[in-house]
């Protein structure tokens, strides 16, 4: 691949965009919730934003294990607390914070792995 091809984000910005991402995520994911509890099905509505969450904090696609999937669909459960999607500073703390966690397993999952 040419290298003037390769597109350049300042780590900083790439954080910023995906804890954005997950901020969205989490609003989607309440208003489904709110949604189902009315008894609409609401499983055509998923978006899925979690895999490309997963991609851009450097998961590979064979990598996202159920598990991963798991504890992040119980992140996303916090958004439920008091206060939290009414308060956009709570809810970017909130999805900074499981952005770091996914940085963490990642970096668990490919420690001593090569490329």
């Amino acid at each position: 691949m040419n290298n003037t091809n390769l597109l350049n984000i300042a780590f900083e910005d790439l954080f910023k965009l995906t804890v954005g991402l997950i901020v969205d995520d989490l609003k989607v994911h309440t208003h489904l919730y709110h949604l189902s509890l009315s008894g609409l099905d609401t499983s055509p509505l998923h978006l899925n934003l979690y895999r490309r969450i997963f991609v851009l904090a450097g998961f590979k696609e064979k990598d996202i294990s159920e598990e991963l999937q798991d504890w992040y669909f119980e992140q996303t459960k916090r958004v439920h607390a008091p206060d939290v999607l009414q308060d956009e500073q709570l809810l970017y703390a909130l999805s900074a914070e499981i952005l770091e966690g996914l940085l963490k397993a990642r970096n668990e999952l490919y420690a001593g792995k090569a490329g």
